[in-house]
């Protein structure tokens, strides 16, 4: 059956997908998430995941990729705030900041070519990798059709693949889509099927959408900072009050001796 396996943790495998049932984004909890801190970080990531790739000898390739491959990139960028009207208790007019956090999702998909088990020659193992990657292939292809067709049905459920890449067409991302083939004649039908997907592929017309939400972490921060603040201050306006209690009762004590004193020297 079909997997998803982890390729920058290859002990995690069987990964399950959960969609989010009110934006229907895609997404994988159980797979491991690095946060990216520069160029040489990522390119470090790539080499690790494909390291972690498995590939095969066969009779077409001598490095045949058993597996299509996702490398998903999340990024999330904080916009300027902006301004909303608010009313306060005296229903005076007021300006509220709404902190935003506009985000988006890379894919960059390879996808394990499409193998004629008769030439490829795959036995065994290879043999049930060969067959699951064709069955996803097949499932993408539908997906693709009936995109083309304006079908209301898209039957992005039949593979594991196609649930993950369900936001990638037909939906509000800009897909770019890269066919391979090759010279030879012996690969005639290969060729012909291949630039057939990538021709019904164009047909498809996606929309665009920009995708802002209401950043709830800046918010907390930006929360948090000004609690801190308040009970510093509060501390600070204490520590003020009890220090000018204090010199007003030592000048009512000293204006209290002077008092006595004096009233003392008007009796003798």
């Amino acid at each position: 059956m079909e997997s998803i396996q982890d390729l920058l943790a290859p002990e995690k495998t069987n990964i399950t997908i959960n969609e989010d049932p009110k934006t229907g984004e895609v997404s994988l909890p159980g797979a491991v998430t690095v946060k990216v801190q520069d160029l040489d970080h990522l390119v470090e990531l790539l080499q690790i995941g494909e390291g972690n790739r498995h590939a095969a000898n066969t009779k077409l390739n001598t490095e045949s990729s058993r597996s299509h491959a996702i490398l998903m990139v999340y990024i999330r960028r904080s916009v300027p705030e902006k301004v909303e009207d608010d009313f306060n208790s005296q229903d005076r007019k007021t300006k509220s900041k709404l902190p935003l956090v506009r985000k988006s999702k890379l894919l960059i998909v390879d996808l394990a070519g499409s193998e004629r088990l008769d030439k490829s020659g795959s036995e065994g193992l290879l043999l049930e990798e060969a067959k699951f990657i064709n069955l996803s292939l097949t499932s993408l292809g539908k997906c693709i059709n009936a995109l083309a067709e304006n079908s209301p049905h898209i039957p992005t459920r039949d593979s594991k693949l196609t649930r993950l890449l369900r936001d990638s067409f037909g939906g509000s991302a800009r897909t770019s889509l890269i066919i391979t083939i090759g010279p030879s004649s012996r690969h005639h039908a290969e060729t012909t099927s291949t630039i057939m997907f990538g021709q019904r592929a164009m047909k498809i017309v996606n929309v665009v959408k920009l995708k802002e939400e209401f950043d709830y972490e800046s918010l907390c921060r930006k929360l948090e900072t000004q609690v801190d603040h308040l009970t510093a201050e509060i501390d600070r306006q204490q520590k003020l009050r009890e220090s000018e209690k204090y010199d007003l009762e030592k000048r009512l004590r000293d204006c209290h001796d002077s008092f006595n004193e004096t009233r003392k020297n008007l009796v003798t």
